[in-house]
């Protein structure tokens, strides 16, 4: 029996591409990372200043998945712009990416500093610009997905005093970061900054992935298959990873460790200059200069420790 077609009015609708906000003073520059990333399949809007973008974002935040901003501009430049979106309740789940046209570990410092999700260097790349902006889409979609888990149980785990879950698998991450944040005053705020440490401790602790292995494999667009094709691979079928959250009286500590070969955290701790054109290799410092008051690696990078401290109760 032949099925009837459906209508055009029952057809299920499509999904509209992101949207990219892109503001740079220089309209020469402007118009070129418009192509890039119009050419990349997203929508693209586009503001002159940190001021004009900030009013943009501000009257509706629901439109914007990402912000990619010059650094310097007059009226309101990039550093500002993102201190003051990641401030605001309606704005900080926006991923900001900084434009810097000298690449200066101070600057990069301060960009981590006010909540950018990562900086690019001038001019960009077509590749690295796709890589970021999936990262960064990735994240408001994790993001979305882990706070309505937070919404179903952080009335109940709130108050815990500890929690410990052991994992190996690239799917079990979320989940578990999901549960460890809820016992977070703010757990939205703590989401990232603890997915970037139990996720590090499975990609290259459990799945032995490198730096630069890594980095190649996300230019080649190879990554999500290689990470998948690993981690049913019964030579690793032995790593773990330990991620446990405590409640102590000066705040709450998150420790992740795993059985891994251990690497050499120093090098990942702050922002280096020479992975600027890298598609990885930031999550560490962008933990670190996240929610964490405190974060302290062992000497074989085997186990983390952050402190989030918590707001002393009022004395009456």
């Amino acid at each position: 029996m032949l099925q009837q077609a459906r209508s055009p009015q029952t057809a299920a609708p499509q999904a509209e591409p992101p949207t990219i906000l892109l503001v740079d003073d220089d309209r020469s520059g402007l118009l070129m990372l418009e192509a890039i990333v119009g050419a990349l399949g997203y929508r693209v809007r586009t503001a002159e200043n940190g001021a004009e973008a900030y009013t943009e974002v501000r009257e509706n935040p629901q439109a914007i998945d990402v912000v990619v901003t010059d650094r310097m501009m007059p009226v309101l430049d990039g550093l500002a712009l993102t201190r003051r979106l990641k401030r605001e309740d309606a704005t900080k789940h926006i991923p900001v990416v900084l434009l810097t046209g000298a690449v200066d570990p101070a600057d990069i410092a301060d960009g981590l500093a006010a909540g950018a999700f990562y900086y690019l260097t001038k001019p960009p790349v077509e590749a690295l610009v796709a890589s970021v902006l999936a990262s960064a889409l990735e994240e408001v979609n994790r993001r979305a997905k882990l706070r309505q888990g937070l919404q179903r149980h952080q009335a109940g785990f709130r108050n815990a005093t500890a929690m410990k879950f052991r994992l190996r698998l690239p799917e079990e991450v979320d989940p578990v970061v999901s549960l460890l944040a809820s016992m977070q005053e703010n757990p939205d705020s703590a989401i990232q900054s603890i997915h970037e440490l139990v996720q590090n401790a499975v990609e290259h602790g459990v799945l032995r992935f490198g730096f630069e292995t890594k980095a190649k494999l996300l230019r080649d667009g190879n990554w999500q298959n290689a990470i998948a094709e690993r981690a049913g691979d019964a030579r690793y079928s032995n790593g773990w990873v330990e991620a446990a959250s405590v409640r102590r009286d000066d705040g709450i500590y998150v420790s992740v460790k795993d059985n891994g070969p251990g690497f050499n955290w120093k090098s990942f701790i702050q922002a280096d200059p020479s992975r600027a054109s890298a598609p990885s290799g930031r999550g560490i410092a962008r933990a670190a200069n996240g929610v964490f008051d405190k974060l302290t690696y062992d000497e074989t990078g085997n186990q983390v420790v952050g402190v989030i401290k918590t707001t002393p109760a009022l004395e009456w």
